[in-house]
């Protein structure tokens, strides 16, 4: 009991005081001891870290190229080019074979599409990394038909949701990095939601909602957006404004994304 108690205590002084430092004298307090590092490499403590002292620390850029995986310092929202770094990435594979999908509180999901597909949760800070694809089948995820979403819930739990499009069908599945297990929610019934459409591979997270744009390849009149609640991890249809180059425009987007890719470190 009387052990509990100080973990307990420790976990407080952990969350309340040692979260407000900057990262680098984090990252020296976890060679106190065991116990230290243990309480400093948490998920919670992560979390709680990066909400605190996002919007005091610089952010970082990274920009993915076929010949390395540059890291570059933000200050006041211009590229400090002298900051440049080279680092590596964890998974022996080519750097083109790469995509930068996602990323939230320091993390970066990362699509290997090769043979076989793997999403890859991996933090650029640390190089730890996590293969969310590592006991599912071959081509469990397909970054031409699929799509992903990242977002944090309210119990301070990271989320990546996925959405597997087979046929006509579209199947999601929810990962949670505290159990490190998937499960498979219900989607909406209704026809042509599965076909005849081209998908942006992540979504975006507004107001705990996460946006798939699902542009119609021949009729733009039939182009909608699928929201998924987090709270509720519900989906929804959400009608998008018509154009002409709906295509076009989000072909060219997705490029941009692939190559730029901006996260603050935890």
């Amino acid at each position: 009991m009387f052990c509990r108690m100080q973990r307990l205590e420790f976990e407080m002084f952990a969350n309340e005081i040692l979260s407000r430092l900057p990262t680098k004298c984090v990252g020296r307090l976890r060679c106190v001891s065991k116990q230290w590092r243990y309480e400093l490499s948490s998920h919670l403590f992560a979390i709680i870290h990066y909400r605190r002292t996002a919007k005091y620390e610089d952010c970082k850029l990274i920009m993915l190229t076929k010949s390395s995986i540059d890291l570059h310092n933000l200050i006041s929202g211009k590229v400090d080019i002298s900051s440049r770094k080279i680092i590596s990435f964890p998974v022996d594979t080519c750097l083109s074979n790469l995509t930068i999908l996602a990323s939230e509180c320091g993390l970066l999901l990362i699509s290997i599409h090769w043979l076989p597909n793997e999403l890859i949760l991996w933090n650029p800070t640390t190089n730890q990394f996590k293969n969310l694809c590592d006991k599912k089948p071959k081509h469990f995820f397909d970054f031409k038909t699929d799509a992903v979403g990242i977002y944090i819930d309210s119990s301070n739990d990271v989320k990546i949701l996925l959405l597997q499009r087979r046929m006509d069908h579209i199947v999601p599945h929810l990962y949670s990095r505290n159990t490190c297990e998937w499960k498979t929610l219900t989607f909406m019934k209704g026809p042509d939601l599965g076909s005849s459409l081209y998908w942006l591979s992540s979504g975006s997270l507004c107001n705990n909602v996460l946006y798939f744009p699902s542009p119609h390849y021949w009729t733009p009149a039939k182009s909608y957006t699928i929201a998924f609640d987090v709270e509720s991890e519900t989906f929804s249809k959400v009608s998008i404004p018509q154009s002409t180059d709906v295509i076009g425009r989000q072909t060219s987007f997705l490029k941009i994304r692939n190559t730029l890719h901006m996260f603050i470190v935890v």
